[in-house]
């Protein structure tokens, strides 16, 4: 059984068809990415996985459980976090205070202070900014900052929409890498992101969505030589 599973999942924005069949797995200890032109459902894929954009048709499930049920709070409590497209700062507290928001639904106070400090170990950055207020912070600053805020609810399955977007290459690097390291650590990876070349340098499975639907699916290596894909996404 996968971790996650969506299966014939239609979505929709008022009486706009954003998701039209969408059924992709990833499994425990993957990156999977999602790659897509703008507007092509990569992000309204990632909102209906974590309960802010409902599904009308088919499921989603999460290590077994229907996530229909529950709220978009409580799928934190089951294991997912998101890292939102444009970072989603909490701009007016502080690089501390955004990172205790994270945590807003656990209780084990000292495990929290741990967790705090193994960002502060991904993001030396942030621990040298931790009482600047968060608005004030580069682009790449509120990026590392956005990712340890999900990295603070411990999930199992991180999602994580345009990490690069905005940056400068060599942030875009730097982001990158850690994304690895995450994932080495245990966490199993869910990343939508633009930069298809990077993407899939660093996924092991990838997925292509167009206009709402799955239209190529394989292993990373083969989607980078896929002639498709080069044309459309890496620029060849």
């Amino acid at each position: 059984m996968a971790m996650l599973e969506l299966e014939n999942v239609h979505s929709y924005y008022g009486n706009i068809h954003a998701l039209k069949g969408i059924s992709l797995t990833v499994e425990q200890g993957e990156i999977v990415t999602l790659i897509g032109a703008n507007g092509a459902g990569k992000s309204s894929t990632l909102r209906t996985i974590s309960g802010i954009l409902r599904h009308r048709a088919g499921s989603v499930t999460f290590e077994g459980q229907d996530l229909s049920q529950y709220p978009a709070h409580k799928i934190v409590n089951l294991g997912i976090s998101q890292v939102p497209e444009g970072r989603g700062v909490f701009a007016q507290l502080t690089v501390m205070e955004n990172l205790e928001m994270g945590a807003f639904v656990r209780t084990d106070k000292k495990e929290i202070n741990d967790d705090i400090d193994h960002v502060f170990s991904l993001f030396p950055r942030l621990k040298e900014r931790q009482n600047q207020v968060s608005g004030t912070l580069s682009g790449g600053e509120q990026q590392m900052l956005a990712t340890g805020r999900a990295l603070m609810a411990r999930p199992k399955l991180l999602l994580m929409d345009e990490p690069s977007m905005g940056l400068a290459p060599i942030l875009v690097d730097s982001i990158f890498e850690t994304i690895v390291n995450i994932n080495k650590e245990g966490t199993t990876i869910l990343l939508v992101e633009q930069n298809a070349l990077m993407a899939l340098q660093i996924a092991h499975r990838g997925y292509v969505i167009q206009t709402g639907e799955i239209v190529l699916t394989d292993n990373a290596e083969s989607l980078k030589s896929n002639k498709m894909v080069r044309e459309a996404y890496l620029g060849h």
